[in-house]
């Protein structure tokens, strides 16, 4: 069985792709530039094309929905996670999901990731067609800030073991849980 680093690695390098693409980049800037908000789903479609690209998954699907563990303090009964994808040297009913959050302001942003962890790790790991989650993962988007006010408001934040932060453009920082 894979590790949890080298599973997060996946989808770290399935998001790198994406944000090195000049397209993704011009948008951003330009979204920065007229202080655009609410691009969520934005970014939930074009990744789902770019997914559609690249030649190692075998199958994507966005808004994928799965019944919550009764045993965790989450109230709903079922959710919908943004994206998510089949590598093909997986088997068929093993995949990746990402959880996508964006807000100009990073401390909004962690905030609102951490309130997702919450609901999307409480997810069942098989969905309501039978899709099993091999690892999922939260991905905010943000206005690049002070690095060590970041790294401070996430670690007092966040309770993960580990997040990568990766410059996506000029203006914007991706966190990846």
């Amino acid at each position: 069985m894979a590790s949890s680093k080298s599973e997060f690695e996946k989808i770290s390098s399935v998001l790198d792709s994406f944000f090195e693409s000049q397209r993704i980049k011009d948008a951003l800037k330009h979204i920065y530039e007229h202080d655009i908000s609410g691009w969520e789903k934005w970014w939930q479609i074009e990744l789902a094309m770019h997914l559609s690209t690249l030649p190692n998954i075998g199958e994507w699907d966005m808004e994928h929905r799965f019944v919550t563990d009764k045993r965790t303090r989450i109230a709903q009964d079922a959710m919908a996670l943004d994206i998510g994808f089949r590598l093909k040297s997986h088997s068929l009913g093993t995949w990746y999901f990402v959880e996508l959050k964006q807000n100009n302001d990073y401390r909004r942003c962690i905030d609102n990731m951490a309130k997702d962890a919450d609901k999307v790790f409480s997810a069942r790991k098989r969905s309501n067609h039978g899709v099993t989650i091999r690892y999922i993962a939260c991905a905010g988007i943000f206005l690049t800030c002070d690095h060590d006010e970041l790294i401070e408001y996430a670690n007092d934040r966040l309770n993960f073991d580990h997040y990568a932060l990766a410059e996506v453009s000029d203006h914007h920082t991706l966190l990846l849980l």
